[in-house]
């Protein structure tokens, strides 16, 4: 079973492990309570406690495994290599942006995706160098999050998903169809080079992102910390969806 596909259905344990934890005896939340101001904002958290639980979780994971990893990763790696790979990373969502792109019949922005991928692939070391976006070419965005938004699907419940941190059910279950769907299109190992959900590549990967993404569990010093997320995950989902690239 590739790496991916393990992680999915760990990540799936996980969920439910904490789901046996939570409090099913809560008492309703009144009329002050946070769940109002959820839904005021537009945001339906009716696992708020669960969520909590797990956006602690995800902070203790954070601190004490995944900085230090990351800082790790930035003592040994020098930053044309750091640069490198996160250009190789980039690249490859080409490949699942190229298929939600087809499967909403946006054949303009898919011919776009995989453009910058061949270019990318053929002219910049394999997707070492961003050679497309030095050519000028756009940088188009999709997934299946958005893909299901497209056909009328609605967001569902927000959710914090163990070691990912904010979403909501529509967009997790996106997550995992874009990893699978990746997996299965992989064109690296089709041409025999490597496997791109191999545990290196995939650990490589994971670093990667977390070093890109500057977010830092409880960094805002704000009591609102968690409702400030919420409310930003929606938007920036929302920007996504009306601008059709990748925001940040």
């Amino acid at each position: 079973m590739r790496t991916k596909k393990k992680f999915i259905i760990l990540l799936m344990m996980i969920s439910v492990f904490t789901f046996s934890f939570a409090d099913i005896n809560e008492k309703p939340k009144t009329k002050n309570d946070n769940g109002e101001i959820a839904e005021y904002f537009g945001v339906y958290d009716p696992w708020e406690p669960l969520n909590r639980r797990i956006y602690y979780f995800n902070y203790t994971f954070d601190k004490y495994v995944f900085l230090p990893v990351v800082d790790a990763y930035n003592l040994v790696t020098p930053t044309f290599a750091q640069k490198g790979i996160k250009n190789f990373f980039r690249n490859t969502q080409n490949i699942t942006i190229t298929g939600n792109s087809l499967l909403q019949f946006k054949i303009k922005k898919a011919m776009r995706a995989i453009g910058r991928f061949s270019i990318n692939t053929a002219l910049g070391a394999g997707g070492l160098f961003d050679t497309a976006s030095s050519l000028g070419m756009p940088k188009p965005y999709e997934d299946f999050g958005l893909t299901l938004a497209h056909y009328g699907v609605g967001e569902g419940p927000y959710l914090i998903l163990p070691f990912l941190g904010p979403s909501n059910l529509r967009d997790a279950v996106g997550t995992g169809v874009n990893a699978v769907a990746l997996g299965a299109l992989d064109p690296y190992e089709a041409a025999d080079l490597f496997d791109i959900d191999s545990p290196e590549v995939f650990a490589l990967n994971s670093v990667d992102k977390r070093k890109n993404t500057k977010f830092r569990y409880y960094a805002s010093g704000s009591p609102f910390e968690y409702e400030y997320l919420r409310f930003f995950y929606k938007k920036y989902r929302k920007l996504q969806s009306e601008t059709g690239v990748q925001v940040f």
